[in-house]
């Protein structure tokens, strides 16, 4: 990260870090996911090779402890792969291969990255986030314990911040907002967030004392990949 040997990460060196592990990342999982679902070896996915190798040939999922869901993760992934098949051929090309994998990074995939995240946090089904499932989603403890601060911080952030229209709950278009925010400087943004609570001196860097002293914020950001890096080779960073 110190890319300059000064003994402190800035900013700059902090944002350009997280965007070359970003852009390592998804390049990794572009290799091999292609390396594994493309089976006839003719440089794209088609379908019936997805299929194949995540969810068999059938669709009754008689085998299956859970076979509804393994319906609705079928059904979930076919609609993702005909929105990233941005040339309707059946097949997904290293680019569309990338915007499967990566929706949220694509703009053009950006509904259905709302509609997914609608689906996984709506627990009564009501096509919105009311302000509880999205703390469910977070942490849930026994009923009736107190919630932790950094829950109560998270609940402030929803109803202050998330929630614009103020009835306690997200539909799509605040769903939107909240993973689309209005900055394309997202590298940026989670530089400054890293130094804001990891700074303990307040001089705008980190040192490695500092960045080791808040290591499980630093497991939780892309800055090392959401943890990944810390289990590969020191020669792959």
């Amino acid at each position: 990260m110190d890319a300059d040997g000064g003994g402190r990460v800035s900013r700059e060196e902090l944002r350009a870090w997280i965007l070359r592990r970003h852009r390592a990342a998804r390049q990794a999982a572009l290799r091999s996911h292609r390396a594994r679902l493309d089976r006839d070896r003719d440089g794209a996915v088609a379908w019936s090779e997805f299929r194949q190798q995540n969810f068999g040939h059938g669709e009754d999922f008689g085998g299956s402890p859970d076979p509804d869901s393994h319906r609705k993760l079928l059904e979930r992934s076919r609609r993702r792969f005909l929105a990233a098949d941005e040339d309707g051929d059946g097949r997904l090309e290293a680019a569309e291969l990338d915007a499967f994998l990566h929706p949220e990074d694509f703009p053009r995939l950006q509904d259905l990255v709302v509609q997914e995240t609608i689906e996984d946090l709506d627990r009564d089904g009501d096509g919105f986030i009311q302000v509880d499932e999205y703390i469910a989603d977070l942490s849930e403890g026994p009923p009736g314990s107190p919630e932790p601060p950094e829950i109560l911080r998270e609940r402030e952030q929803f109803l202050r911040h998330r929630d614009r229209d103020g009835d306690a709950r997200l539909g799509p278009d605040e769903v939107k907002f909240w993973l689309s925010p209005p900055s394309p400087d997202w590298a940026g943004v989670e530089a400054e967030h890293l130094i804001h609570h990891a700074d303990l001196d307040q001089d705008g860097a980190l040192t490695r004392e500092e960045i080791l002293g808040r290591w499980e914020l630093f497991v939780g950001s892309r800055a090392t990949d959401y943890g990944q890096d810390l289990h590969r080779a020191h020669d792959e960073l």
